[in-house]
């Protein structure tokens, strides 16, 4: 799928509703099914339950920075066919203490098919929306909002919904949205409605801010103007939600100059991923990314050529 393909499946789903059914294993193909994607990770003394929302398909086109021919090398390199890029789309849930949090909610209706299957994952997992107190969004793009929704009403309706003052004030402009491509516009659009929906239950923050204890926002802008990530801290133990700074692995970790069409600031993107990765290797982070493979946790090492990412093994709770 390629940027164009991607943006007009936004526009015809994110607001007319896709409707998708949930009977036991969450279905990803037809007449295929898997396990509930669900997987549970420790840190400190939080429990950290990554969940899937499905995938995208980002095709070479979609990227600047590399030719097409490199970027199936770079498939071909991490064992991967020759094509479109299967993006994971991951969720995180967060149990401290008597709360609950969820970091994003996954694409609902908006982006066909492939995704939008936060719910079942969340309801196999032993989560109900109504349980959740908090929903840290770190952007405002379909895929990690698209499920905060349905038919104008909040899905999580006793959550804070927290989004950065930069991206809504982005993406809540009449004169950029006027300004967009007709396709992107529905970003505008569905990114309007979450934010009415949740009305005073909707809370800014900016810079660095403690969100709940132990949970602090960390400003990883240029994706969108207020792209942000969250470091939960418990005890000697980290993990950094980073968001969407890395959306192909196998192209973006070993050349993190690539970007993504989707990138509101490109330059800034590419600048953002540098820093951070030079960061998280120096201090031996670990991280949790929204498209890299589910469950998306792991570390990133030095490579030969930029970086590559690191799975952590399975943990027994």
């Amino acid at each position: 799928m390629n940027r164009r393909e991607f943006l007009q499946l936004g526009t015809a789903t994110a607001l007319g509703g896709v409707t998708l059914s949930f009977l036991g294993p969450v279905a990803f193909a037809q007449n295929t099914a898997q396990v509930a994607a669900a997987q549970r990770f420790k840190v400190g003394d939080m429990i950290v339950t990554a969940l899937s929302d499905g995938y995208l398909e980002l095709g070479a086109s979609i990227f600047s920075g590399l030719t097409e021919e490199e970027f199936h090398e770079a498939l071909k390199d991490a064992f991967l066919k020759p094509g479109a890029y299967i993006a994971s789309v991951n969720a995180f849930v967060i149990e401290a203490g008597a709360n609950t949090y969820i970091v994003d909610s996954g694409s609902g209706s908006a982006l066909g098919p492939t995704a939008g299957h936060l719910p079942g994952n969340l309801s196999a997992a032993g989560y109900q929306p109504s349980a959740i107190s908090a929903l840290f969004t770190t952007h405002l793009h379909p895929d990690h909002i698209g499920g905060s929704v349905k038919d104008g009403k909040p899905v999580f309706d006793k959550a804070e919904f927290i989004v950065t003052e930069a991206d809504r004030a982005f993406w809540s402009d009449a004169g950029k949205r006027s300004k967009a491509a007709e396709q992107m516009q529905a970003f505008f659009d569905l990114a309007t409605s979450a934010l009415k929906a949740y009305g005073d239950r909707l809370r800014e923050i900016s810079g660095e801010t403690e969100v709940a204890p132990g949970i602090t926002s960390v400003p990883l802008h240029g994706h969108t103007p207020g792209h942000t990530g969250y470091r939960l801290t418990s005890g000697d133990e980290t993990m950094l939600i980073w968001a969407d700074i890395v959306h192909a692995a196998p192209a973006q970790l070993p050349n993190p100059d690539v970007t993504i069409g989707f990138d509101v600031d490109p330059a800034q993107a590419a600048k953002t991923r540098k820093a951070l990765l030079k960061q998280v290797v120096a201090d031996r982070t670990l991280i949790a990314g929204s498209h890299l493979p589910f469950p998306g946790v792991g570390h990133i090492e030095k490579a030969q050529e930029g970086y590559r990412f690191v799975p952590v093994g399975w943990q027994y709770l």
